[in-house]
């Protein structure tokens, strides 16, 4: 009897958490039914407040990739990761000084239509579908790490708890618009908080408090926060994770649709400058609690490697292995965890098929196919474009099973197209002489050589040719009479530096470290596409507002930024021209 309770309380707390959820989407689609323009359904009619979206911002960041990667992160590798809490601040400043004015001021329901009026049309159309294409392939990564927690928590197949989750999302992403996920988002972000929170504070009881768990992890060689040395090739240095930190994060919140969108939604750029400050600052505790699970995972199986000892598979399953040891003795516990996990992914997911619906829309079916329809049909069409879009996800959950790693792998993947996405933007931002065949050819040639660079180190992965040195475990307190795995074998391979080993058939730029891959897209392609603009310029005149404020002022003296972000006055502005002088 007491474990049929024990059933029901874990399955309480998840049903409340998606009920919840479904109630909203229900809300907003049919009670206050105002979805049906695309200002509404994108936007949220320019009504959203500060505190929802700053939660939303918050949420949409935080996926299952995070709650299960960043504690085994720690856990093998130790604590240099975390530094990334404090490089944010300057991720923040330079968001507010270059990017957000530009978007903010425009307006535009879908970002890449900037790159039209910056550059030309094939610009927009190419970065619209490298994005498209990177969310669906990102969104089943998403679903699928809190499906194997699920499924690891309740022995429920992955294949079932997937559809459920997707399904879900869809309906209340369809029917409720941006609205419907900004407060879904605000209201997942709670129970993702309260497990964390628990989590944190049964694992503290357990091993005796803050000191042991610190005492450990120093013993253990986990704490580390200023390993120096600058060797690009160190897996996590202090500046491998601060500087390809600094790239990867302005990808995602200053030229991102979905985190454009919702600042832009929000009625005055002050409040969307306080919305970027609180989310940053709240993304960086959210990092911090995430790193002390990690340290309390260490701290409770530092004499006994659950991997080793195989209690798991891999690093991927020490979170829910950790919370069902500390939390079996509290029904409802564990179920609270699985929804904070699995609520996570929704407000990724639904966060992102309201952006890609928004892209798909604004970038291919009215521009490309000269579509003109009304706005109730619009939202018809986007709303038609989560579903598919949802569904093409809920398949891809097949081939992503078959992929290794959370955190590196996450990266990895999104570092492909971040460097492309981030120098067509910064180009057309930052650099008035830069025109549409440099920004194409630099896109191009950073989307070329990211794509060389994260697939040959994906295979020498894969196929054992390039491995990476962990930190210890040990297995002294380890049950006498169970079979352990093998430790990793570095034999044949080559010492690349103290946290690499590969084979000497792998080239030396796949031993790179991944924290680095948005940061080399990003300088080649910059580099090539200003190199390319000046060999071969292009008259062209370029309207102020398309420029960061700081370059405006010094491309057109007689440019006077009378505009006032909060009130949006319009005025005439002399255009800049390609001969203008510095």
């Amino acid at each position: 009897m007491t474990g049929e309770l024990s059933w029901m309380a874990e399955y309480a707390a998840f049903a409340v958490m998606l009920g919840l959820s479904m109630m909203i989407g229900l809300y907003y689609g049919c009670v206050e039914a105002k979805q049906n323009t695309v200002n509404d359904y994108l936007l949220g009619g320019k009504h959203m407040s500060v505190f929802p979206i700053t939660m939303s911002l918050i949420a949409s960041h935080i996926s299952g990739i995070t709650l299960l990667g960043v504690p085994s992160e720690i856990y093998s590798n130790g604590t240099q990761y975390l530094i990334i809490g404090f490089i944010n601040v300057l991720v923040i400043a330079i968001i507010i000084y270059i990017y957000l004015p530009v978007f903010y001021e425009l307006q535009l329901t879908s970002v890449y239509e900037y790159l039209e009026h910056r550059f030309d049309t094939n610009i927009r159309g190419l970065s619209s579908l490298i994005f498209a294409m990177s969310l669906i392939l990102y969104i089943p990564v998403v679903i699928y790490i809190p499906a194997l927690a699920f499924n690891q928590v309740t022995g429920l197949h992955i294949h079932l708890v997937t559809p459920i989750i997707c399904v879900i999302c869809i309906f209340y992403t369809t029917v409720g618009g941006l609205k419907a996920v900004v407060w879904t988002d605000a209201i997942q972000s709670v129970f993702t908080a309260l497990s964390i929170i628990i989590v944190i504070i049964l694992g503290l009881i357990q091993i005796g408090g803050v000191g042991n768990m610190i005492r450990d992890n120093q013993e253990g060689g986990r704490i580390e926060f200023f390993k120096m040395d600058p060797d690009p090739f160190l897996r996590n240095t202090f500046w491998t994770v601060s500087i390809g930190t600094t790239f990867a994060w302005i990808t995602q919140l200053g030229i991102h649709p979905g985190a454009v969108q919702r600042f832009v939604a929000l009625p005055t750029y002050n409040k969307a400058r306080k919305s970027l400050i609180y989310f940053v600052l709240g993304m960086g505790v959210v990092k911090l609690l995430t790193g002390t699970i990690g340290m309390l995972i260490y701290s409770k199986f530092k004499d006994c490697d659950p991997i080793l000892a195989n209690y798991v598979e891999s690093d991927r399953n020490l979170l829910p292995y950790y919370v069902m040891a500390v939390a079996a003795k509290f029904p409802g516990l564990t179920g609270l965890f699985i929804s904070g996990i699995v609520s996570a992914a929704l407000s990724t997911m639904s966060a992102q098929l309201n952006t890609v619906s928004g892209t798909i829309y604004e970038d291919f079916i009215v521009r490309m196919m000269g579509i003109k329809v009304s706005e109730l049909t619009a939202s018809i069409i986007m709303k038609c474009t989560v579903v598919i879009t949802g569904m093409i996800c809920v398949v891809l959950v097949l081939v992503v099973e078959k992929l290794n790693g959370i955190l590196q792998m996450a990266i990895s993947l999104s570092g492909v197209t971040n460097g492309a996405m981030l120098t067509v933007f910064t180009l057309g931002i930052c650099f008035p002489w830069a025109n549409s065949r440099g920004a194409m050819c630099g896109m191009l040639a950073s989307l070329g050589i990211m794509i060389w660079i994260v697939a040959g180190a994906q295979f020498a992965i894969i196929n054992n040719d390039l491995k990476f040195v962990e930190k210890n475990v040990s297995i002294a307190g380890c049950p006498a009479n169970i079979t352990f795995r093998n430790h990793t074998d570095f034999s044949g391979l080559d010492r690349i530096n103290e946290d690499v080993y590969a084979s000497p058939n792998v080239w030396k730029i796949y031993t790179v470290s991944y924290m680095h891959y948005s940061t080399i897209g990003t300088v080649v392609g910059i580099a090539i596409g200003l190199l390319v603009s000046l060999l071969f310029p292009v008259d062209q005149n370029i309207d102020p507002k398309l420029l960061t404020p700081c370059i405006r002022k010094l491309m057109c003296s007689e440019y006077k930024n009378k505009q006032n972000l909060n009130g949006l006055k319009t005025e005439e502005y002399k255009p800049v021209t390609q001969d203008t002088k510095l």
